[in-house]
């Protein structure tokens, strides 16, 4: 009887190993070279926190003088500065930053100016526009420079045309350079409002399940949490980063995280942040374990070709079976690396985002509970997951193993089906949107 399970167990893994090869391996192997420990890059983590950066301003108004008194003061943003109401015109004005703002860093501004057209640039306080002329403003442009995480947004009341610009039919606001009034059309600026705001991002860390593998574009569960985000008031700006590399293991998320500029950057803007790693800890050792097996470079671009060849040979079975102790074994290891690399990426991320909130997900089992390879694979699951459910860790965990095993409705959730031969564990449209619904439904481990 245990030998028939034996037989059985190797047969599977076997058909298993075939599919998964073609599918995974150029990602997992490609992952790897890429993110080599030799790398020559070590950027310096900024851990110092910055408070926020506003703007201030003030200028000469019609009939009015110098605004607002007494002389000297400033209107803080967004607060209006000039009239709407009293058919007045703004003549000049000065725009200057406020909080911390980094050595270097500035805001410049450009006014077009009734009979002198677009006038010079200036920036920091100086002072843009006219006095003593009798002459409008009749458009602005203001830029950030030297100030990377930031934008600059400003909205005005123009003659006869009301507040602008008008976006979906309510008062909406220009940024970062755009034109904001008129020209060629002699109407005044009569008053202008000025913000800074962070730039903020959703960064969705991971594997190929983050990245959206085998998902209908705009599918996968990054985009339908990203999609729910920005639509909750103050993430109307939010911008998504998917940072999702398919092949991934935690250590090479760490890597990324602590070597690569790009996701730096990214989690330095962070408000948002989900993770989801961990699959390919399991996966990984066992493609690496049947390349030597069979005598193969996982690491040759024909490798995926290879494996499939080998595996379809007469005694493919019989190499498997020897083999299958020593894949325990790597697994293991791999899942115990696992358990080493997380506490430093929770960790990592925590000092690059130290004001993010963050989301994890569980790892789900693509395997049936009754089929043969459960028992192989599962233990390896849950010993990640308990990792990651981890109490007082100071995330929130979207127990999606959970949601995976308890669901009840027809339609697939992963693609992985062996009567239809399709072994792709990854999950189908309908896996996503439970994943999403697990990140809605995410709690803190106390």
């Amino acid at each position: 009887m245990k030998k028939s399970i034996f037989k059985s167990i190797t047969g599977r893994l076997l058909i298993l190993l075939l599919m998964l090869s073609m599918i995974f391996s150029t990602g997992v192997f490609a992952a790897v070279d890429s993110n080599s420990n030799e790398s020559s890059n070590d950027p310096t983590i900024d851990t110092q926190a910055t408070s926020d950066i506003g703007v201030q301003y003030r200028g000469h108004v019609q009939n009015k003088g110098d605004v607002p008194l007494p002389v000297g003061n400033f209107v803080t943003g967004p607060n209006e500065l000039g009239s709407r109401s009293e058919g007045l015109r703004l003549e000049g004005l000065r725009i200057e930053l406020t909080g911390a703002v980094p050595s270097g860093a500035g805001i410049s501004y450009q006014v077009h100016v009734q009979n002198k057209g677009w006038m010079d640039a200036v920036q920091n306080g100086d002072f843009a526009g006219t006095t003593g002329e009798g002459l409008r403003i009749e458009a602005i442009k203001i830029s950030l420079t030297g100030l990377d995480g930031y934008e600059v947004y400003y909205r005005g009341h123009v003659q006869n045309k009301g507040n602008i610009p008008a976006v979906d039919n309510t008062w909406g606001w220009v940024k970062n350079g755009a034109e904001l009034g008129t020209t060629g059309e002699n109407l005044r600026l009569e008053s202008i409002e000025i913000k800074i705001v962070k730039t903020e991002t959703y960064t969705a860390l991971g594997d190929s399940i983050a990245y959206g593998m085998s998902a209908t574009p705009g599918s996968g569960y990054v985009n339908l949490f990203y999609n729910d985000l920005i639509g909750v008031s103050g993430n109307e700006d939010l911008t998504l980063v998917n940072l999702g590399v398919p092949g991934y293991t935690s250590s090479q998320l760490l890597t990324q995280l602590q070597n690569d500029p790009a996701t730096i950057a990214a989690l330095s803007k962070a408000k948002v942040i989900t993770v989801s790693v961990g699959g390919n800890n399991i996966l990984a050792p066992v493609i690496v374990t049947l390349a030597a097996a069979f005598q193969l470079d996982p690491a040759s671009p024909t490798f995926p070709t290879d494996l499939a060849t080998a595996l379809a040979q007469p005694g493919a079975q019989d190499i498997i079976t020897a083999a299958l102790p020593t894949i325990q074994t790597n697994v293991t290891a791999s899942v115990t690396q696992f358990g080493t690399d997380w506490p430093q990426i929770v960790a990592t991320i925590k000092t690059l985002a130290p004001q993010a909130d963050i989301y994890v997900t569980t790892l789900y089992d693509p395997i049936n509970t009754q089929d043969p390879l459960f028992a192989i694979f599962d233990p390896a699951i849950q010993t990640i997951n308990a990792a990651i459910e981890t109490p007082g860790a100071g995330y929130k965990v979207a127990d999606v193993y959970t949601a995976f095993a308890t669901y009840q409705g027809s339609e697939p959730l992963v693609n992985f089906n062996w009567y239809t031969g399709n072994l792709d564990p990854h999950p189908t449209n309908a896996g996503h949107e439970l994943i999403y619904q697990s990140h809605l439904n995410a709690v803190a481990i106390n």
